[in-house]
């Protein structure tokens, strides 16, 4: 691969995720809560480099791509990083703390409590990160609610794709609505895609929502990735089906559950996922999935063949606890 090869990926919050796994006798997470007051004896606790951004880009690396996250960083969260031989560079943004995430793993799922005492917002820009996301293949856009100036950061980030040098893109003072009315007819290359993570609570939808319109705008390719509890909460808010949705805002949907994926745009696809019996984790299998299907879609595989892949990429991590690898999904 060449430097031109290299994906740039993040954009977004960082987390040291503090993964809490408690094991019934065979070693296997176990089916439901204790009892409140209960001693759980047998639970595995690990620290991992964590946060949407930055599991999406573990996935591109471990598949063979050069990948650079763009997020905070800090000693302990590289120390994990070099640890674990995770073969991806880190791009600091200056001024940006790390956050923390306890998560309880569980047999049908996980339970997420983050801790989030730094958001990004248009004062952590320079020309650097703007000339670095414009000429990156990927515009990646996520952790919507969990950032509380994520609005005003994500604006900018489209408004750069327009004009770098925009004094209102380095500006946190100035009304989203001002920053979006500019995105008009502009082209970018790569791909943009549109992780919101869990929106189901967040105050700002309505602006969120002014964003995805904006970016029908916008010509390139364009993916909104999001699951059921964050489909429930577009469709109520905007009063529209899926296929309806991805129509309104010119940009597939891809909607990825437990049970199924659909894929709703010009083409609609719906496939099963795997039945797993023994499932040792599910965080970051969401983003797992999303990078698994990036990386097929760089090769220019078809949209099936991308999602048949990401639900592969992404099943591996859930049975085995381990990022896949080119080799390990078949």
């Amino acid at each position: 691969m060449s430097n031109n090869d290299r994906i740039f990926g993040g954009f977004d919050l960082t987390f040291v995720d503090i993964n809490i796994r408690p094991l019934d006798v065979n070693n296997n997470l176990i089916e439901k809560f204790p009892a409140l007051g209960s001693h759980h004896a047998k639970t595995d606790i690990e620290f991992t480099p964590g946060g949407n951004g930055f599991n999406f880009c573990r996935t591109l690396a471990n598949l063979g791509r050069k990948v650079t996250f763009v997020g905070a960083s800090s000693d302990f969260f590289e120390n994990l990083v070099s640890m674990r031989k995770i073969p991806l560079e880190i791009e600091v943004i200056d001024c940006a703390k790390v956050n923390y995430t306890s998560i309880l793993n569980l047999n049908d799922g996980e339970i997420q409590f983050n801790s989030v005492k730094n958001n990004l917002s248009p004062n952590h820009l320079t020309e650097k990160l703007v000339s670095i996301y414009r000429g990156s293949k990927l515009k990646h856009i996520s952790n919507i609610a969990l950032n509380s100036t994520s609005i005003e950061w994500v604006s900018s980030l489209l408004l750069c794709l327009v004009n770098p040098e925009h004094p209102y893109v380095f500006d946190s003072k100035v009304d989203v609505v001002s920053k979006i009315n500019l995105l008009q007819d502009t082209s970018f290359e790569g791909v943009m895609f549109i992780d919101p993570s869990d929106i189901s609570h967040f105050e700002r939808l309505t602006d969120f929502v002014k964003i995805l319109k904006s970016t029908a705008k916008l010509s390139g390719e364009k993916y909104l990735s999001i699951n059921e509890h964050e489909m429930l909460t577009l469709q109520n808010y905007l009063k529209k089906s899926p296929q309806e949705i991805a129509d309104f805002l010119n940009m597939p949907l891809i909607f990825h559950t437990s049970d199924f994926v659909k894929f709703f745009g010009k083409e609609n696809y719906e496939l099963k996922t795997k039945n797993i019996a023994h499932k040792k984790t599910f965080v970051g299998a969401g983003d797992c999935f999303n990078g698994s299907f990036l990386h097929q879609i760089l090769k220019s595989s078809s949209l099936e063949d991308s999602l048949e892949f990401a639900i592969e990429g992404a099943s591996y991590l859930i049975e085995t606890g381990q990022y896949p690898t080119q080799s390990s999904i078949h």
